[in-house]
């Protein structure tokens, strides 16, 4: 455009003073206008707009921030490690933690755990149970199959059930079903029937499910050479997909893919990897080198040694209680002291809980002062069916010279029980004794445990203590076959450091009733008692989860004041993740393979969606 026309365009009246104005026509482009403006006056409209860019930029963002919301995406890969080469992938043979950790992805049973859990239906869509206790019934959920395609139907239950209660199988569960009677109502339906109420039965329902079509050719002697032991065909929600193998034929990893069709929905992961390793030292080496994402069952010294490095940043700790309760029982057949309250009371003062869970366990326990763990049964029953003043004292974890103070206490007061007592220190050894007619007796005592880290350092420092009361203390250290069959069976130990897994329904009997004192019973604390026989059958018929609790707390009470153990700390069970994997939640348990309970709800990676559609990728 030229000058001259630019004139024809705008009048300009040049000879007016300090009020001098412009007249612009209407028709004028913006770019002819910014023409005409100074450089100043174009770079504060630069800067302007520039400013006015970057706060919608900033609007749009935080809008954006404030509307979307973060969802789970199908796709990634998690990587376990874990120790020992699977054998039985087979939920009615598996024995190892390898076997169950496989079998708790591959099979998938009638009831499942939820992230706090409780039990709640997997293959089933609903079930009852008779107001006798006897007969708990069954319905499947529609459209449930196998990972082959095969519908899964009440007689694969059935198959599954009576081949868990064939002793010619030889398998772990078989005490779990002898007795029980299984019936087919229809293809969906199915019955069990007790021959006696049992409360805890329920938890049996947790099995996985065999595919009938596959298994039932097999004779029972069969069964623990079929190759669906390693390559398995269940309802659960991974399949396996592929197995490496070493030189030797020995599998080195397996690849499993998420099962599209499991029953509590698609897994968002898409395939999860197990790293056989020898040891725990090699697991924990590959998950600080990066070859695998997961290790469980760490021992509290080496996640110690193991947070020192730079790994700590990218890990996640999942920490629960194992339900398994660890004390000292004495056994009174064999040694007569133990007959003598006020030797249980003073032993059982003098028990460094604190330093246990302290100083060998770093905080990952909880400390006991009887034989259950009841933060464990306050979570999962009614609070206001609790008496207050009933609830057992499970005291924090705490370090410092406080502690210090506290075991010195503890220490004369247990002497100050002897004293009260009639037992007086030995000249020379400082050993209680105790004089009565011609006989003395002194404060001797052989305590036996197995041969783990834990346990040992534990022995050493019960031990430590008791010889600082002023008693004679002997250790004996076995390996585990050679302390059950030498040992507990036969009940040759004084006093006994072991533990005792109480299980998610608290069946308690087997522990503590009087007629488990021999073998193949369990009650190794030679416990005998007609008020606790009776609260124990009780509990195993009691219904009301209310009523079953107190019973629970009765029995606590009546061990507590008979000081028929030295109850000391339940563990906590350990596993390490890398962050990228979310929603990774691990109740109390029993089993380190329950930790795959919610497995697919777990996730890797991520979509952003607006909030207001966030239900329907629900």
């Amino acid at each position: 455009m030229c000058i001259e026309h630019l004139n024809n365009r705008m009048t300009l009246n040049q000879h007016a003073g300090p009020d001098t104005t412009y007249s612009y026509s209407p028709s004028l482009t913006l770019f002819d206008r910014l023409r005409i403006l100074s450089s100043f006056e174009r770079l504060v409209i630069g800067v302007l707009f520039l400013l006015v860019i970057i706060s919608g930029t900033s609007l749009a963002y935080q809008t954006n921030k404030n509307t979307f919301v973060e969802i789970p995406r199908v796709g990634g890969k998690h990587v376990e490690g874990i120790v020992g080469t699977p054998r039985f992938i087979n939920p009615l043979l598996a024995i190892s933690n390898a076997d169950k950790d496989l079998t708790a992805l591959v099979y998938a049973g009638l009831l499942s755990r939820d992230a706090e859990g409780t039990l709640v239906p997997e293959l089933a869509e609903s079930y009852s149970v008779s107001e006798d206790g006897l007969v708990y019934t069954f319905t499947l959920r529609e459209n449930v199959t196998f990972h082959d395609g095969t519908p899964l139907t009440a007689k694969d239950v059935v198959f599954t059930v009576e081949q868990a209660g064939n002793a010619s199988v030889r398998s772990p569960s078989f005490a779990d079903w002898e007795g029980v009677q299984i019936e087919q109502i229809d293809a969906k339906t199915v019955t069990f029937t007790l021959p006696e109420p049992y409360t805890p039965f329920i938890e049996n329902l947790t099995i996985g499910i065999l595919p009938s079509h596959i298994w039932e050719g097999l004779s029972a002697e069969e069964f623990p050479f079929s190759q669906f032991n390693i390559t398995p065909v269940g309802s659960g929600p991974y399949m396996i997909e592929m197995i490496e193998r070493d030189k030797s034929g020995i599998p080195t990893i397996y690849k499993l893919t998420r099962f599209k069709d499991f029953a509590l929905g698609s897994p968002y992961i898409q395939t999860i990897e197990f790293v056989l390793f020898n040891n725990e030292e090699e697991a924990l080496t590959a998950y600080s080198t990066g070859v695998v994402q997961a290790v469980n069952s760490i021992t509290p010294m080496r996640l110690e040694e193991f947070l020192n490095t730079d790994t700590q940043n990218t890990t996640a700790i999942h920490r629960a209680p194992l339900l398994r309760v660890f004390g000292i029982f004495f056994n009174h057949n064999r040694q007569p002291i133990f007959l003598r309250k006020e030797v249980r009371e003073a032993l059982a003062e003098a028990a460094p809980r604190k330093a246990i869970v302290g100083e060998i366990f770093r905080g990952y326990g909880t400390l006991l002062d009887g034989p259950l763990l009841f933060s464990y049964l306050t979570s999962t029953t009614s609070q206001d069916s609790i008496p207050a003043d009933e609830v057992e004292p499970e005291e924090e974890t705490s370090t410092g010279e406080g502690d210090e103070k506290s075991a010195v206490n503890h220490i004369e007061q247990a002497r100050h029980i002897l004293e009260d007592a009639g037992w007086k220190r030995e000249e020379g050894s400082g050993v209680y004794i105790l004089e009565d007619d011609d006989e003395t007796t002194r404060l001797s005592v052989a305590l036996s445990t197995v041969n783990t880290p834990e346990l040992v350092q534990t022995a050493e420092r019960v031990a430590s203590s008791w010889r600082e009361v002023g008693a004679e203390v002997e250790l004996k250290i076995f390996e585990p076959t050679d302390l059950t069959q030498s040992i507990i069976r036969p009940r040759r130990f004084d006093a006994l450091l072991f533990g005792m897994v109480i299980g998610h329904e608290l069946d308690l009997y087997a522990f503590w009733h009087s007629s488990q004192r021999n073998d193949p019973g369990l009650n190794i604390a030679q416990y005998a008692d007609i008020e606790a026989d009776a609260l124990l059958e009780k509990m195993r018929t009691e219904q009301d989860a209310s009523a079953r609790s107190q019973l629970y707390y009765d029995f606590a009470a009546l061990v507590r004041k008979n000081v028929s153990a030295i109850f000391l700390y339940a563990p906590d069970f350990i596993y390490l993740t890398d962050k990228r994997v979310h929603n990774v939640s691990v109740h109390p348990i029993v089993e380190p393979s329950e930790r795959f309970d919610m497995v697919y709800s777990w996730y890797i990676d991520t979509d952003n969606v607006w909030s207001f559609l966030k239900g329907f990728f629900e």
